[in-house]
């Protein structure tokens, strides 16, 4: 391939589609993962405890839970890009008033405005995705697309610690929000729903799948609900985001607590150890394509079981240095299991049902996020660690690796 049609092909419309995407879609895990980091300083500036603040971040996944159905039918009705707008703005609302709550109730109330925005956005951008890009590449695409989810959480990590020292928390509810707007227009004005609308190709290369889904609303969610491996698959990633979301949520406060490191530094810390992800979602989706010939059922035991492993060693008091590493691999695992989880969807129901089954599947992922970090605060509350808590973690992702044996993947396109 020569440089010019080297050049043509990363600056192709798919492409920019892709980067757009990844970039609105990672300062929407900023605006979510902002919370984290300041967690120690929330807590002593309202004099609240674990429990409180569980509690603060599980009503963020109370409304997102409760509207992932929903969206997901909106992203297949009126398109991912009108959705994913409508899912910034209330996030940014969100986050705001977050920045001015002086009350136990303020923030909850912040938090579920925070939900119900970010509601908007999964569903939408993994169909959006699958849209500009044909099957065969599917995993590799949404794998360069979940990089997003690492790099805006350590960015929203480090950010928000940075300036949640130096400028107070609620400062990490002001920036952040600046931000996704600026991107949100940008995606507004030059973002596209369909190949179709710019001139190009739709992609027909799952024309048995698409064969069998109806238009009426009734026939399309009875087709999701009557697969049996897509309700294992949803068990499966309930498990996985409960250790997913737990770590994301309480690896700060597990640094600050068990090494007793400071917020700004924690929050370091915690941003460095989720960018090995970066590499492991673009690597599994391309593995998963190329070598696995579009298979998701192995990679997710190795990388569900790697995972267990890891938060079981967190819990068993490990030094510092050490706990280091292991953080490293728990960035790396936190990630993979999402690519392939978040593959099924289209490839069981092809892109035109990728939205609403997605929105089936989170419905389980939103759920496992309010009881994981509400459940683990009232640990870390009963026994002055977090240790109980990275247990629970392992022992989620374990059984969720075993689950995944018994899954039977779609071939037919």
């Amino acid at each position: 391939m020569n440089i010019v049609s080297l050049r043509h092909k990363l600056l192709s419309f798919p492409n920019l589609i892709l980067l757009l995407t990844w970039m609105l879609y990672a300062l929407y895990y900023t605006c979510r993962f902002n919370y984290s980091p300041v967690i120690p300083l929330i807590k002593t500036d309202l004099d609240i405890s674990n429990t409180h603040t569980g509690w603060i971040m599980s009503s963020f996944f109370i409304s997102y839970t409760l509207f992932q159905i929903p969206s997901g039918i909106l992203g297949d009705r009126f398109g991912p890009r009108r959705i994913l707008t409508l899912g910034g703005i209330i996030t940014i609302a969100g986050n705001l008033i977050i920045s001015q709550g002086t009350t136990l109730t303020a923030l909850l109330a912040g938090q579920m405005i925070n939900g119900l925005g970010q509601s908007l956005g999964w569903n939408s951008g993994v169909k959006m995705i699958v849209t500009w890009f044909p099957r065969k590449n599917r995993a590799t695409a949404l794998g360069l697309f979940i990089t997003c989810v690492t790099i805006g959480s350590s960015f929203g990590f480090r950010l928000s610690g940075f300036l949640g020292t130096h400028w107070g928390w609620q400062s990490a509810f002001m920036i952040p929000p600046v931000m996704l707007g600026l991107i949100l227009l940008i995606f507004w004005f030059t973002a596209r729903d369909t190949p179709k609308e710019k001139g190009f190709q739709d992609f027909n290369d799952e024309i048995y799948i698409e064969s069998l889904v109806k238009d009426d609303l009734r026939s399309r969610a009875a087709l999701i609900a009557g697969n049996r491996s897509f309700w294992l698959i949803g068990v499966i990633y309930f498990l996985f985001v409960y250790a997913q979301f737990g770590c994301l949520v309480w690896i700060p406060s597990f640094v600050v607590t068990t090494w007793h490191i400071d917020v700004d530094h924690a929050s370091l810390i915690s941003s460095l150890i989720l960018l090995p992800g970066v590499l492991a979602a673009p690597l599994s989706g391309y593995i998963s394509d190329r070598y696995f010939n579009g298979r998701r059922k192995e990679l997710t035991i190795i990388s569900l079981g790697t995972l267990s492993l890891s938060c079981l060693a967190l819990a068993s008091g490990i030094g510092m240095h050490m706990g280091f590493i292991i953080l490293a691999v728990v960035g790396l695992m936190i990630i993979m299991p999402d690519i392939m989880l978040a593959s099924f969807p289209s490839d069981f129901f092809s892109r035109k049902l990728a939205a609403t089954a997605m929105g089936f599947l989170a419905t389980f992922t939103s759920t496992s996020g309010i009881i994981s970090t509400s459940i683990s605060g009232k640990l870390a509350d009963m026994t002055n660690s977090f240790s109980i808590s990275f247990i629970c973690f392992g022992l989620a992702a374990g059984t969720g690796a075993m689950l995944a044996w018994f899954i039977k993947e779609n071939r037919q396109a």
